[in-house]
């Protein structure tokens, strides 16, 4: 024995090496997940404008996306959402605090994604996927700083954005939703309130007749307009109309059906706002 490796053991070890490696880098590329569809700013700002189930007898609300690259399956949603809930008080009374940021409430929220049918329409339900999330409380108010602002009374002061807020941003997200995307789909989300929602709670727990209200009542969907030019990723095919399922007669003034599932148009209302989503998949 000398003691040296044969060259074509060599040669053979070398070869195997690099199989394996090629074989690990696609299995980490196939594995790999792609952002197709993102209108979530970063940083998120202190809020947005948003709808929220109670505020307008919704029962879902959602929008038509149109997705970038080729990952389809397996899709990852992030929502983000608005939350008005405080833990003393409330925020119109000018009375709204959280003396503990930390503490949450838990809630279901369903997302759904559908496919788009012909004209527009809602198309066949790819998936569904309901979660039971730890939410959050807006901050307490700071009239002190808001008043001298110029903003209203019973707002909190977001020293990020040096700015005031009734409202409070956040994201929630729901991973994996077990379906395949197509090139375009309708994303909406859907929660119970005290009177709205697939299965409403009810004005009979004791946090309906307060001033703190229900937490549930508070919870919104947040939406941004073009102008705030929040789409990075994607496009939004139907700016001029959302998807809703409401009995507020006034989100329809040019098109839709109160109390059915479907687009909803009204210029004055609607003003091209759109939910914020983030949507990644494999």
């Amino acid at each position: 024995m000398t003691g040296r490796i044969p060259a074509r053991a060599v040669r053979l070890a070398v070869a195997i090496l690099a199989a394996i490696g090629v074989f690990a880098m696609t299995a980490v590329a196939a594995g790999a997940t792609e952002v197709v569809y993102n209108n979530v700013p970063a940083p998120l700002p202190g809020n947005f404008a948003s709808l929220g189930n109670q505020a307008y007898s919704m029962s879902e609300f959602g929008g038509e996306v149109e997705f970038a690259g080729a990952a389809r399956k397996n899709p990852k949603v992030t929502v983000i959402m608005s939350t008005w809930a405080c833990q003393n008080g409330g925020v119109y009374e000018d009375t709204c605090e959280t003396p503990k940021p930390n503490k949450k409430f838990k809630w279901p929220i369903t997302l759904n994604i559908y496919d788009v049918g012909a004209g527009n329409t809602v198309g066949t339900k790819l998936g569904s996927v309901t979660k039971t999330f730890g939410l959050p409380y807006r901050p307490t108010k700071n009239d002190t700083a808001c008043l001298a602002k110029g903003y209203a009374a019973g707002t909190w002061y977001d020293a990020a954005t040096n700015a005031c807020y009734h409202g409070m941003a956040f994201s929630i997200t729901f991973k994996p939703v077990h379906t395949e995307l197509r090139g375009k789909a309708i994303i909406t989300l859907s929660y119970n309130t005290s009177t709205h929602g697939p299965s409403p709670v009810g004005t009979g727990a004791a946090c309906f007749s307060t001033a703190v209200g229900c937490y549930y009542d508070s919870l919104n969907v947040a939406t941004a307009e073009p102008g705030e030019n929040t789409l990075s990723i994607g496009a939004q095919p139907s700016l001029e109309e959302v998807f809703v399922n409401s009995t507020y007669a006034p989100m329809f003034c040019e098109g839709g059906t109160s109390g059915t599932f479907g687009a909803a148009k009204c210029a004055g209302f609607w003003e091209g706002l759109q939910p914020i989503f983030s949507v990644s998949a494999k």
